[in-house]
């Protein structure tokens, strides 16, 4: 196939795209890399803002997938302004001119954060939604404006990832698995800030599979699908992290804290098995051997802004 991904050198675009080129499709990136390019020599790379994107251009691909945006609540929290314009506007903009060229499959990277405060309900993809702050709100505002372009040809799915964990060659360490992992590393300990609180948890590469099986769907399919292996507490994550740290040899203690958070969510995948086929993998110890198995830690510098998007996105 013939794949168009916008915010495709990200953490899981990055993955994706190298993946979907190793198996032969024919993969075009367009990206500002504001990470860095860590994308393999055969991906295709275009950098531009996606608002510079025409019909005529999109039309010569099989599939479209958005990554694209401002990827986590504190860059939209930091940028209210441009958290609507790149989360909102560009991909609702980019769906559009998708369905004027006759673009068959469109992919949209969502959020479980459209779900917001939760009272340990696990929600499904026809359960209410209520996001409260900027990123959660303007990926809730993109699935209504792309699910309402769906037309005989035009079929777009919506993934709504839980929180994404594991290694990528754009790595990140501001993710909670990820960040708990660096944390545990550098201070042998992991601060619980609230154990009772609630993720649906994935590995990158079952993301990257959801992703392919969206792609590679048949076209009659569309929808909204939770996107995330199982629902973890943070104070049980935190225990299978110690746990998989002393495995690999390092010495971990926890310090349970209880501290409020806005953010508290339960999510059925049973959806995405039924009709995507997708299957999820990986735990989160697999991601952290993921990451032992692909960086050198001991000669990593964990205070490289590279590895933060908020850090990055505020120098810029």
């Amino acid at each position: 196939m013939k794949i168009l991904i916008t915010g495709g050198a990200g953490y899981i675009g990055t993955r994706l795209s190298n993946n979907l080129v190793s198996e032969g499709h024919d993969v075009t990136v367009v990206d500002l890399f504001w990470f860095g390019d860590y994308l393999d020599e055969n991906v295709k790379r275009v950098s531009i803002n996606l608002m510079e994107l025409t019909v005529e251009q999109v039309s010569e691909y099989d599939a479209v997938v958005f990554m694209a945006g401002l990827s986590n609540d504190p860059m939209a929290n930091f940028s209210p302004q441009k958290n609507f314009i790149e989360n909102a506007a560009a991909p609702s903009y980019l769906a559009y001119i998708c369905k004027q060229a006759r673009v068959k499959r469109f992919v949209y990277a969502s959020s479980c954060s459209v779900y917001g405060f939760t009272d340990n309900q696990i929600m499904t993809e026809d359960s209410d939604v209520g996001p409260e702050y900027p990123y959660g709100i303007s990926k809730l505002q993109t699935e209504y404006s792309i699910m309402k372009m769906e037309d005989e040809v035009f079929k777009p799915i919506s993934l709504r990832k839980g929180t994404v964990g594991g290694w990528s060659p754009r790595m990140r360490f501001d993710l909670v698995v990820n960040t708990m992992t660096k944390y545990a590393i550098t201070q042998g300990k992991i601060v619980v800030h609230n154990p009772s609180l609630w993720r649906p948890l994935v590995d990158i590469r079952d993301v990257v599979q959801a992703y392919k099986r969206s792609i590679l769907s048949d076209s009659s399919i569309s929808g909204v699908f939770n996107i995330c292996h199982t629902n973890y507490s943070i104070g049980d994550l935190a225990n299978e992290i110690r746990d998989t740290l002393l495995e690999n040899g390092y010495d971990i203690t926890l310090e349970i804290q209880n501290r409020p958070d806005v953010r508290n969510y339960l999510a059925s995948n049973q959806k995405a098995k039924d009709v995507l086929g997708f299957e999820p993998c990986y735990m989160p110890k697999d991601s952290i051997n993921d990451i032992l198995s692909n960086m050198d830690l001991d000669n990593v510098n964990f205070e490289d802004n590279k590895y933060y998007n908020i850090a990055t996105f505020k120098e810029l």
